[in-house]
């Protein structure tokens, strides 16, 4: 502990020199004389100015006391930078023959300093050029005693510098200082150059300091941070108490029962005034070996208690670390609040108002290790692992979870008359600057290139049961990784509604145009429940399969619409349009064409069904749905038109092929009937009563029929057409047989 060796050298000659100075004054000079002397001394050999208004007074067996009252400190020109009203200092003479430093008292009282860096960074505790060029003159020009005194102080440096470098630590004197106390001290520091002032009042108290022995310490301060106009202040008022110990054979000190109890306040807080507590109940540090170990750490702040503890190795050359923290269970909305923090609205008011965490950190200068990671989020629990590197910085995380609902934490879904009402508010404050704004965010780039480009790392993530806009997630798996501009997303897995769903994808961020392409597998769910919890549509049941490809190129919206491109097949088997019979609209239309009615009441509320394909086709950033084929006993439908998501509507128009029912007479159909293909249009919004989504195209149906007439008549001219021509062959052939008989009567009568 090479500092620890210096001062105690330092100590034990300032008190031999004390000894000897207080001696030679009790003998030979009075009060007066004195302070004229020191004034001289300080000024001739350090360039000091020493004021003493006060009286001295000294004592000198058994203790070697001195006190001086009313004490100036300036450098050179500059004003005073140091002052006290009163100085005791008092020393047993007997115990420095054992090699001991026995202190009875050192106290200062209304200490105060003033401290202060110039705009070219000089401190006025720093001797100025033109005083070292007046001490160096002085120097030179001293009489022989004076260049003797000089060898002897510089001989003492010298010695002091080998003791202090490789003197045995055994030669430190042993200590012992019944009480140290600096009453009421005051330290002022400005900084021109940061236009910074630091103000600090603070009381010191020390008792029964030993050597290798707890000795307890005692600090109070106020300590006020500010401009130099006195603006922005923070301050910070503090107390601390704590036993020391030193040991100079280990070079080594600990600190144990220590207490910090801390006040802060200040315009620019959140919340003014913070308290806060800290307890620290060991601390270890081993100059030497450069390690700190710290133990029973306990800070308390706004409602929010944490324990832990820390090891640091190395900490003066290559710092490595390793701490462990527990958060005990707090309520987060209550901490936000304190902290003036305003919270979203939220679908749960019950929702962040529980938190527990466990955390153990390992690492250096260029290394951070989070295993594991362990937080209680309301109901939701999670387990994670970082590890990074930070120079360049790479990282590699994994986080596992359960029971997480999103929903609770989104804000809450208005109702149709406060969301209608929303609506028309935005859309009025909202027009003219979303056309202000249409050229600029067209322009605007969607992904920071340079940063996707910069990054380096790995993402693992496994959470069950979670629960997004009211989808049931039953398992999310994603693992992802980034470098040099290049994202792959290799798999994102989702379980849920009884299927399962797969996603491969890659961005390409190494060029100024980003490409992106995924594909993606849907097996076995079931599209009821989620459209019912995703959308409030439950019009579509069955069990659903999905698979396709999707690219798209470009950093801004319109490109990238403009360079969309894919292809996807739906179908789904064994389901039925819920709410709405296929056959009852087609009976509707055919008893309408008819001039009849058609008994509703006589059908199902479904049409169920085999199997539906439904393809999607985008080309450039154009959705088309080349065909939708729908399969069913007795019904067959084909169908084209646009299901828009985002607007919750679909306008489609199909064509249904029934074989009739035997449900309704309205309802009958002939052979040649049950083969055509009657149009149907479904239009509306998802929100509507399904039963009125779709209905009959009676023109359509008029055309149908027109058509299936004509044909009719048209069989019938053929068939009449046929008729006549067999008609006629047979009259030739009868007229030919005629004639081929009249033949061979002349033939016979001619024999």
């Amino acid at each position: 502990m090479l500092w620890l060796k210096r001062l105690s050298v330092v100590i034990g000659a300032l008190l031999v020199l004390l000894i000897a100075v207080l001696a030679y004054v009790m003998f030979f000079v009075n009060s007066d004389s004195f302070k004229t002397e020191l004034q001289k001394v300080a000024l001739e050999k350090a360039g000091i100015h020493l004021r003493i208004d006060g009286d001295i007074q000294w004592t000198f067996f058994p203790w070697l006391g001195l006190e001086l009252d009313d004490i100036g400190v300036a450098m050179g020109k500059d004003p005073e930078i140091l002052q006290f009203d009163r100085a005791e200092f008092g020393l047993a003479i007997l115990p420095l023959l054992k090699h001991t430093i026995q202190v009875d008292r050192v106290r200062l009282v209304n200490l105060q300093a003033s401290l202060k860096v110039d705009s070219s960074g000089r401190g006025n505790w720093q001797r100025s050029p033109d005083a070292e060029a007046t001490s160096s003159t002085a120097s030179g020009s001293s009489n022989s005693n004076n260049t003797a005194s000089a060898s002897n102080s510089s001989s003492t440096a010298n010695s002091y510098q080998a003791t202090s470098s490789g003197a045995d630590i055994k030669a430190i004197p042993d200590l012992q200082l019944d009480s140290l106390k600096i009453d009421n001290a005051k330290v002022t520091y400005i900084d021109e150059q940061t236009q910074q002032k630091i103000e600090a009042n603070f009381n010191v108290n020390l008792s029964n300091v030993q050597w290798d022995k707890a000795w307890p310490m005692m600090l109070d301060a106020v300590i006020k941070q500010s401009d130099l106009a006195g603006n922005n202040t923070l301050t910070v008022a503090s107390k601390l108490n704590a036993d020391l110990t030193v040991f100079p054979s280990r070079e080594a000190f600990s600190l144990e029962n220590a207490s910090l109890v801390t006040e802060l306040s200040g315009d620019s807080l959140p919340v003014s005034p913070l308290k806060a507590e800290l307890a620290l109940k060991q601390m270890d540090m081993d100059v030497p070996q450069e390690n700190l170990f710290m133990e029973g750490i306990a800070v308390n702040a706004l409602g929010v208690n944490a324990t832990g503890k820390a090891q640091l190795y190395q900490v003066l050359s290559n710092p490595q670390y390793s701490a462990s923290l527990s958060v005990s269970e707090f309520n987060p909305r209550n901490l936000l609040q304190q902290l003036n923090i305003p919270l979203p609205a939220m679908a749960d008011s019950t929702a962040l108002t529980k938190a527990s965490a466990k955390v153990k950190i390992e690492g250096g200068r260029n290394e951070l290790v989070i295993q594991p990671l362990s937080l209680v989020m309301d109901d939701t629990n999670l387990q994670a692992n970082i590890v990074t590197e930070l120079s360049p910085l790479r990282w590699d995380v994994n986080i596992q979870g359960d029971s997480l609902d999103l929903d609770r934490y989104l804000p809450p879904e208005a109702t149709d008359e406060g969301s209608a009402a929303s609506e028309k508010q935005a859309s009025t404050e909202t027009a003219s600057s979303n056309t202000q704004k249409a050229a600029s965010s067209t322009d605007e780039e969607l992904v920071p290139l340079e940063l996707v480009r910069s990054l380096y790392g790995h993402i693992g993530f496994v959470f069950d049961n979670l629960t997004v806009k009211k989808l049931q997630l039953d398992s999310v798996k994603l693992d992802a990784t980034l470098a040099n501009g290049l994202v792959n997303v290799s798999p994102a897995a989702v379980d849920l509604y009884q299927g399962n769903a797969t996603l491969k994808a890659t961005y390409d961020a190494r060029t100024s145009n980003p490409k992106l392409t995924m594909s993606t597998q849907v097996k076995g769910i079931e599209i009821q429940p989620l459209l019912k919890d995703f959308m409030e549509l439950d019009k579509l049941s069955g069990t659903t399969s999905l698979t396709g490809e999707l690219s798209a190129q470009g950093n801004q919206i319109d490109v990238l619409k403009a360079n969309l491109n894919g292809d996807f097949l739906a179908q789904i088997n064994d389901g039925a349009l819920v709410g709405m019979n296929l056959t009852k609209t087609v009976c509707q239309g055919i008893a309408a064409v008819r001039k009849e009615t058609v008994n509703s009441s006589d059908f199902s509320d479904n049409t169920p069904f085999e199997t539906m394909d439904f393809p999607i086709h985008i080309v450039n950033g154009k959705v088309s749905t080349p065909g939708l084929t729908m399969t069913s006993v007795g019904l067959s439908v084909t169908g084209d038109g646009i299901v828009s998501l985002p607007n919750n509507s679909l306008d489609y128009r199909v064509k249904v092929a029934v074989a009739g029912s035997e449900l309704d007479h309205a309802c009958r159909v002939n052979e040649k009937v049950a083969k055509l293909a009657f149009p149907v249009i479904c239009k509306g919004q998802f929100s509507d009563d399904p039963a009125s989504l779709c209905r009959p195209d009676i023109k359509g149906f008029g055309d149908v029929f027109a058509d299936l007439a004509k044909a009719e008549l048209q069989d019938k001219l053929d068939a009449e057409k046929e008729r006549f021509e067999e008609k006629k062959d047979a009259e030739i052939e009868r007229a030919k047989e005629k004639l081929q008989d009249k033949l061979q009567d002349k033939l016979k009568s001619l024999f």
